[in-house]
């Protein structure tokens, strides 16, 4: 950004306040009250609604009822979410998943999903690509360092 131009909203990239501003913002979406068996979690800058109960249809109601909640806070401070980069994760023994939108655009489910920078989460709920990969960055670190 050039000195002529003005930011209207938001913090600059790496900016010192800028960890403290999204805390505030974030803390009013994380004291909301979920429906029933639905939790979320934030991670830096991402958030992980999670859900739990016994059928398909009952997921798929808490799961959209709680995108709706989280939709309504994203408008009202003038947030956008990338629907390509949002995925969904079932760990469950259900045949079919719940089909889960965004604004009209269908949430991605992947085998696996990455859910911060080296944790994985797998559906068969194994864990070797997780521990492939921190293996991976071990042996990086250590040849660094030789």
């Amino acid at each position: 950004m050039t000195s002529d131009q003005g930011q209207k909203q938001g913090c600059p990239q790496s900016s010192c306040n800028g960890p403290t501003f999204w805390n505030l913002v974030a803390n009013e979406i994380l004291q909301e009250n979920w429906p029933i068996n639905t939790n979320i979690q934030a991670f830096a800058n991402k958030f992980v609604l999670v859900s739990h109960t016994p059928t398909r249809v009952e997921l798929e109601s808490q799961i959209n009822q709680s995108i709706v909640e989280f939709s309504t806070w994203v408008s009202k401070n003038q947030l956008q979410i990338s629907a390509d980069k949002t995925n969904y994760v079932l760990i469950s023994k259900l045949v079919w998943g719940p089909t889960i939108r965004w604004l009209d655009e269908k949430i991605n489910r992947p085998l696996l999903l990455n859910i911060s920078v080296g944790a994985y989460i797998d559906v068969k709920k194994n864990w070797n690509t997780h521990r492939k990969a921190q293996s991976t960055r071990a042996t990086q670190l250590y040849e660094i360092f030789l």
